[in-house]
């Protein structure tokens, strides 16, 4: 089947701040994006920073993509693939 969608995946990257925030004395400790799908896109995926950290998210439409846990697995592996992995000699984290 040929899908009529001119895109069906969009990506987005916000930066976000580098200190950490409170809200009434309590720390944030993370954020995660949410990038709503726009008519006829099967997937959005946001990043954010905050505080030293990356964080993501994944939005799917069920129908166009029903194994969506199977990418959301994927990232999560690649990304310790890429911690695991030897660095080169004289480079800092």
């Amino acid at each position: 089947m040929v899908s009529r969608r001119l895109h069906n995946v969009v990506i987005t990257n916000v930066p976000g701040p580098q200190t950490p925030l409170f809200a009434d004395g309590a720390q944030m400790v993370s954020t995660y994006p949410v990038t709503p799908l726009g008519a006829g896109q099967a997937l959005s995926i946001g990043l954010t920073s905050y505080d030293g950290g990356v964080y993501y998210g994944l939005y799917a439409d069920r129908d166009a993509m029903p194994d969506a846990d199977v990418l959301g697995r994927g990232v999560v592996d690649a990304l310790q693939e890429l911690l695991d992995a030897p660095r080169p000699r004289g480079r800092r984290p």
